[in-house]
């Protein structure tokens, strides 16, 4: 009797161990899929990122173009690759639903056109520069971060840029930039929301602010950077 529980016993690790194996080596094959799959959607994501990047840096290296060829070249690029609806939404931060339908129409359209001319006239000291891109990793199914740096023909240090990307209409698009430790559409919904608090709570400040900087950026004047106020 002794043996005979000692034989079934010894069936029962051995049938046990058999399954735990099993077992093992499905979740093997499967943690082996799912780093194939997301290696595949970092190297979509990483290559959507070099592409952006190699035709920005060409638009304003092209110093034989006029500066309005190239902010019409740039616009149409952001449109093109960056969510600029959802990135202007997210700007107004608590002031989302202050406009009204006009206001929002003419912010929209104001926006875009800060945005072009403000970071065009910024990065015009910059020609035939080289990004790189280092790495990426999943924020989640919807959101990619993708490491880079702007490698400079002077010698000088390399400047790190991460890239936040959302999943759009089947591509990537681009969300926020994050340039040596600042995240650019975060800093400018500081800068939007303390114009609006500073003129209680009135939406129209905004738009008289952004007609301002367009205006100063036509003349080459430039708001100060993030940390050098």
């Amino acid at each position: 009797m002794g043996r005979l529980k000692r034989e079934v016993s010894l069936s029962y690790l051995l049938s046990r161990r058999h399954a735990l194996i099993s077992l093992a080596a499905a979740l093997f094959m499967f943690a082996g899929f799912a780093a194939t799959q997301a290696k595949a959607a970092d190297a979509q994501a990483e290559a959507f990122v070099t592409s952006v990047a190699d035709q920005a840096i060409a638009i304003i290296s092209n110093k034989s173009q006029s500066k309005a060829v190239r902010e019409t070249a740039f616009s149409t690029l952001l449109n093109s690759n960056a969510d600029m609806e959802r990135i202007a939404a997210f700007c107004l931060g608590q002031f989302l639903r202050t406009p009204t339908a006009e206001q929002k129409t003419e912010y929209l359209e104001l926006f875009k056109k800060f945005v072009v001319k403000i970071y065009l006239t910024r990065l015009d000291e910059y020609s035939n520069e080289k990004l790189v891109v280092t790495g990426s990793q999943a924020r989640s199914d919807t959101q990619t971060l993708v490491n880079s740096q702007i490698n400079f023909t002077t010698g000088r240090e390399p400047v790190k840029v991460t890239w936040w990307l959302v999943k759009k209409d089947g591509g990537f698009k681009v969300f926020d930039l994050n340039v040596v430790g600042v995240w650019l559409a975060q800093e400018q919904r500081s800068s939007f929301t303390s114009v609006i608090n500073n003129n209680g709570g009135k939406f129209e400040a905004l738009l008289g602010h952004l007609r301002k900087q367009i205006a100063d950026a036509d003349a080459g004047k430039l708001p100060p950077v993030a940390g050098q106020q």
